[in-house]
């Protein structure tokens, strides 16, 4: 009875007289009633739990994304969800965005949640949605994104009867690339486990969350719930480092000849660029990015003036680096085919909050287990109460500042020889898309063959407000425009441009009729090069029978050629093929005043073909004879 009474007062179902009334009906002293109501009185009402009665479990599914401050549902539902998609229709602030296609579906979700930072929230169907939606969770999981999947599950009287699509065990499926994955079979438990899932998703290190509900409890009836909100459940505190780590990695740096730091991928997701280039401005230290294999996100200041851009090999100088800071990288290693990427007997300090990377196949010094920009920032203060020599920092910037001019100077002059190269090169593509695009806008990739391009013409800047880059490191082919269409939701007074290779974007092209529905400007750029480049080079690389004969099987999409602009077209929006290099400045002119009058726009561009077997023009054919 106390509980019905304290929860009544909570819902605002009846006044603090009413409530003090009914606890003296049931024994409890005036003094006593009288503080406990002024202690629930004290309590922000943003705290306050929400009490609902005789409601669907549809309902509370809502009121609990409202708890959680969720503006879209990324989905596309079947009849397993109606209880949910029922409830819907009176929450008018949370916007259902309905794919075609799972994959693209979660790729959304995922692009959201990149850009936002915050928990985004998928709804699909049963055991074929979550196949489907598979490689995009592969993706989301890979990075650490914050995404809630609920799936709708045949109802529970039919379970292990065979009913249409249930699947014995479904919430095992996804487990591996989750951090939970579960179900919730009663309606009086739904808020509780929607609760679980967010909060899940997004205590760092993010990542996507499962949720099973079937269909009778999204319909069915719950005389009463408490939903507790947000602000009762996520810490907003971070991991600290410990101080006496903070202080060995301080005198270590400060000490070092020639240290060497690396922005890896947690940087750009959860801060810590900023304090990286004072720690490099301090000491007059190196900068590099993380390893080109890793596929993290640029950001780091592309013109600060010791920032050398993604490692993709050995960085050679006179003076060997002796200590090296790897702050938050992914899938970092020391050597590449064999051979060091930075010298064996350096001293390596690593710091990051994703277990599975640290240390991962090399020695760490010191390992700091801590949230980057924390203990960056500490490190920072550290460094400048020891007041770093003045001649060490000098010698130190001189050795950056050269290596940063070489590595200028290599892509300068790779950009002047294949300038008026046709096809056209991915070197100038890259180049002349950096100059038409805005200065801060979001750069989602899924170039494969052509990233490195991108890496190193195009310039980011996320600590100054400039440009954002986000990529996917999962490998599962149709992120980059189901991506960018949630960036755009997320971001939505910045440009967006995607840029895909032909093979991606040809995974992803359901996703083009959810930008003309919801009317999301932006640009994609595809980096035609008529196949699937990067399986043709791991073939070459071996140097066997397709390197030989020049049949590369499962590589060519040239015969026949793929209409991608006509596809585009057919969803509603505008776009060309671009295969002369003088026509590139125009065509993106185009493409960017498509973009800023509200549409879509497809550049179509054919890109100059690389690596071993580039020549090779065989394809697989095998003519049936097929009665007619």
């Amino acid at each position: 009875m106390l509980r019905d009474v304290f929860q009544q007062l909570l819902s605002g179902s009846i006044s603090r007289r009413q409530f003090l009334n009914r606890l003296g009906q049931l024994g409890v002293g005036a003094m006593a009633a009288t503080q406990l109501a002024d202690v629930f009185a004290a309590v922000p009402e943003s705290e306050h739990n929400v009490i609902l009665n005789d409601v669907t479990g549809g309902r509370i599914t809502c009121e609990t994304l409202k708890l959680w401050g969720v503006q879209y549902v990324f989905g596309n539902t079947g009849a397993y969800e109606a209880g949910f998609i029922d409830a819907l229709v009176d929450f008018e602030d949370i916007h259902y965005v309905l794919g075609l296609q799972e994959g693209s579906v979660m790729a959304m979700a995922d692009g959201y949640a990149r850009i936002t930072g915050q928990t985004s929230f998928v709804n699909i169907h049963s055991i074929t949605g979550t196949a489907n939606a598979l490689g995009m969770i592969v993706n989301a999981w890979a990075d650490s994104s914050p995404v809630v999947i609920s799936v709708g599950f045949s109802e529970r009287s039919g379970e292990n009867l065979g009913v249409f699509t249930e699947t014995n065990k479904l919430e095992t499926i996804p487990e591996l690339f989750t951090k939970l994955s579960f179900r919730s079979s009663r309606v009086e438990n739904l808020g509780e486990s929607l609760r679980r899932a967010f909060r899940l998703a997004s205590v760092l290190p993010g990542g996507p969350v499962f949720l099973g509900v079937p269909s009778d409890v999204w319909a069915g009836q719950c005389k009463l719930t408490s939903l507790i909100p947000a602000s009762r459940t996520v810490s907003t505190s971070r991991i600290h480092p410990d101080s006496s780590a903070v202080e060995q990695a301080a005198q270590w740096l400060v000490d070092a000849d020639n240290p060497l730091l690396i922005a890896g991928a947690e940087l750009p997701r959860w801060g810590g660029l900023a304090e990286l280039a004072t720690i490099s401005d301090q000491l007059g230290a190196t900068v590099s990015g993380d390893t080109s294999s890793s596929r993290s996100s640029m950001g780091f200041p592309s013109d600060h003036p010791r920032y050398l851009g993604a490692m993709r090999g050995a960085i050679q100088t006179e003076t060997p680096f002796d200590v090296v800071l790897i702050a938050g990288a992914s899938r970092f290693s020391l050597s590449r085919r064999g051979h060091p990427l930075i010298p064996t007997e350096a001293k390596i300090i690593e710091i990051g909050l994703r277990e599975e990377h640290l240390a991962r196949s090399y020695p760490a010094d010191l390992l700091i287990y801590a949230h980057a920009q924390e203990t960056l920032g500490q490190l920072a203060d550290a460094i400048r109460a020891r007041n770093p020599n003045q001649r060490k920092k000098i010698s130190r910037g001189r050795v950056a500042g050269e290596l940063k001019q070489q590595k200028v100077a290599q892509r300068t002059e790779v950009l002047e020889r294949v300038w008026d190269s046709s096809p056209i090169a991915p070197e100038r593509l890259a180049s002349e898309i950096n100059q038409a695009i805005a200065s801060n806008a979001v750069v989602v990739t899924e170039g494969v063959s052509s990233d490195a391009a991108i890496w190193d013409y195009m310039t980011f800047d996320q600590p100054g407000g400039g440009r954002r880059h986000l990529i996917s490191s999962g490998g599962s082919l149709g992120w980059g425009v189901g991506a960018a269409i949630g960036a755009k939701l997320g971001a939505p007074d910045n440009q967006v441009i995607a840029l895909v290779g032909d093979g991606s974007y040809q995974f992803a092209v359901q996703a083009l009729w959810t930008a003309k529905r919801f009317e999301v400007p932006m640009i994609i750029v595809i980096f035609n090069n008529l196949g699937y480049q990067a399986n043709r080079w791991a073939l070459a690389g071996l140097g066997g029978r397709a390197a030989e004969t020049g049949h590369y099987i499962g590589i060519s999409l040239d015969d026949p050629q793929i209409d991608h602009v006509g596809i585009a077209r057919a969803y509603g929006h505008e776009g060309e093929r671009v295969s002369r290099a003088r026509d590139l400045g125009d065509a993106l002119k185009r493409a960017v005043a498509a973009e800023q009058s509200g549409g879509v726009y497809v550049l179509d561009v054919l890109v100059d073909r690389r690596g071993g077997g580039a020549d090779a023009d065989w394809h697989e054919k095998h003519v049936p004879q097929f009665s007619s």
